[in-house]
């Protein structure tokens, strides 16, 4: 197999599994494990691949975008974390905005208001989790349903949300750079995603740490939108004081 041949499989197998190792990749490609990290050094400098601890993990753009189900089964501790630490930047926020995503589910399955809130969202997931929650209102935005994430979009979803005013907007994002602030692989998505932050008093963002430093494909906003960051302690600190020095107040859990 050559060079390129090589490389189109192992970005192609990450896209699929979520994740490529770097044992089972040489095994299954016949070559040694030094020649697949320079292949992933390589891929990760065309911004297709991120490495991680032991492997890679495919970057999200216009040609590739993860669905829920893996994302689900990825930096499960990370998210956990984060999303514990969430809880405690809602405040006394009576009307939220809950983005799409995995992250943005599990927030909802650890959430138990003690006030009463009204939920806004575009994720069936995470509305049908709310639903049932004592002190939850659940508003559902219309819309074309994404399977990718299982949320809707279009322009149904952003004329509800220029109807409303929320006093807070709690985000997802696919990439985050001190160049072009927050990103996402699909338009309508953004689109979506703009019009809950404008909506908004106040956004957060909450963000495992392998998206910063890596653009997606379509921005939705600028960093200077959040009051504040949530992301992992896996964020070294480089990174952290790069983004600090941008101006984002940022808690790693």
């Amino acid at each position: 197999m050559f060079q390129e041949e090589r490389r189109a499989w192992l970005t192609s197998h990450a896209r699929e599994k979520g994740r490529i190792d770097v044992n089972e990749s040489a095994e299954a490609l016949g070559v040694t494990v030094e020649t697949i990290r320079r292949d992933l050094n390589d891929l990760e400098n065309k911004n297709l691949l991120r490495r991680v601890h032991g492997g890679a993990i495919p970057i999200e753009g216009s040609m590739y975008e993860s669905n829920l189900a893996t994302r689900s089964e990825q930096f499960i501790e990370e998210k956990r974390r984060i999303t514990l630490k969430a809880l405690e930047f809602i405040g006394e926020a009576e009307t939220i905005f809950l983005d799409e995503g995995y992250t943005m589910q599990a927030l909802a399955e650890v959430w138990n208001p003690t006030h009463k809130v009204t939920v806004v969202t575009n994720a069936i997931h995470t509305a049908s989790i709310l639903c049932s929650k004592p002190n939850v209102e659940v508003i559902f935005l219309g819309g074309k349903v994404r399977s990718t994430t299982d949320a809707t979009s279009d322009h149904w979803t952003t004329r509800q949300l220029s109807e409303l005013v929320l006093d807070l907007a709690i985000m997802g994002a696919n990439g985050v750079s001190v160049d072009h602030g927050c990103t996402a692989p699909n338009a309508t998505c953004c689109a979506t995603k703009a019009a809950a932050i404008k909506a908004s008093h106040k956004a957060i963002l909450l963000a495992t740490s392998n998206r910063f430093g890596f653009d997606s494909f379509v921005k939705f906003s600028d960093l200077s939108v959040y009051s504040d960051v949530i992301t992992d302690s896996e964020m070294d600190d480089a990174t952290y004081n790069k983004f600090s020095a941008a101006g984002l107040r940022i808690t790693r859990a």
